[in-house]
């Protein structure tokens, strides 16, 4: 329609363009009917144009609603996913104290058991310890036996 009614005008416009001009004014001849036509056709073609713009414009309310509707969705989702991270994050720093929990724990249990290795491992050195003290203890015994049977400790006196 907005083509029809640009067309219609530019028609009348080359009319007047080309109209015959009157001698000694601005004025000009051209044809009362085809001008009136012209006029007449531009006038339907904009009343049709200006009732189609007031539907679009009437029809425009829930279009708006609409909009209205779907940019506040967007704003409901947008909540929703800002307090879905939060809760992830919340959910993040509940999962790194835990670590750190069971860090702690498996930290108390090695050094538990690293105490408890060395109490075995002390109290197989000192049973070892033991032991050598008493085959040493026999070693004396043996040598103060023999160098009193023997007498070496008189040769080692007098060498």
């Amino acid at each position: 329609m907005a083509e029809s009614t640009a067309e219609r005008l530019d028609a009348l416009q080359r009319m007047i363009e080309q109209g015959k001009a009157v001698p000694m004014s601005a004025s000009c001849m051209i044809n009362r009917s085809e001008a009136l036509g012209l006029v007449t056709a531009v006038r339907a073609a904009l009343t049709e144009e200006l009732d189609a713009a007031r539907q679009a414009a009437e029809a425009s309310p829930p279009v708006l609603e609409r909009a209205k509707q779907e940019a506040a969705d967007v704003v409901r989702a947008a909540q929703q996913q800002a307090e879905q991270l939060v809760e992830s994050s919340a959910v993040l720093q509940a999962a790194q104290r835990r670590a750190e929990q069971v860090e702690q724990q498996a930290a108390a249990e090695a050094d538990a058991l690293r105490r408890e290795a060395d109490v075995y491992v002390d109290g197989r050195i000192a049973a070892m310890e033991a032991g050598l003290q008493k085959t040493l203890s026999q070693i004396q015994t043996m040598r103060a036996r023999l160098a009193s049977r023997s007498g070496l400790d008189d040769d080692a006196a007098t060498s």
